[in-house]
């Protein structure tokens, strides 16, 4: 019996060929990450916030309005950046029960906003006012920024 195998020297192109593609595929992936990362920047740029007594209404490439009587939801997270959780940000996610086009609007508004502590101090207080139960981090983080749970 006879065993016979290729030569490396005869995979060498395809081997080559076949790491390109590997590293091609995986900028594509990275090009793809990035561009998605870009569009939500462009969509922040262009987001702008209105806050009355009534509500808070978000306008640029998606447009939705909360009543803080009709808020339903309310949660504060901190993402830290550091391993000593002394630099990030903090994101507020409010949510209304059927006042969007899917019956629910929600907006994500980020700590890098100007007035985000108003926002979310105006907030706190819809929600003690609608009687809505907050989870023990947003608690926490609302009193991190100044603001009494």
């Amino acid at each position: 019996m006879t065993v016979l195998r290729y030569p490396l020297s005869a995979l060498a192109w395809d081997y080559a060929r076949g790491i390109a593609g590997i590293v091609i595929w995986l900028f594509v992936g990275l090009t793809i990450l990035f561009a998605v990362y870009t569009m939500t920047t462009i969509a922040k740029n262009l987001a702008w916030f209105r806050v009355s007594e009534e509500g808070i209404e978000c306008g640029g490439v998606r447009k939705q309005s909360i009543r803080w009587g009709e808020l339903s939801e309310l949660a504060l997270r901190y993402y830290p950046t550091s391993r000593s959780r002394k630099k990030g940000w903090m994101t507020l996610t409010l949510k209304a029960k059927g006042r969007g086009a899917d019956g629910d609007a929600s907006m994500k508004i980020d700590s890098q906003l100007p007035g985000f502590s108003e926002i979310a101090n105006r907030a706190a207080w819809a929600a003690k006012e609608n009687n809505i139960l907050v989870d023990r981090v947003t608690a926490d983080n609302l009193v991190a920024i100044g603001v009494s749970a």
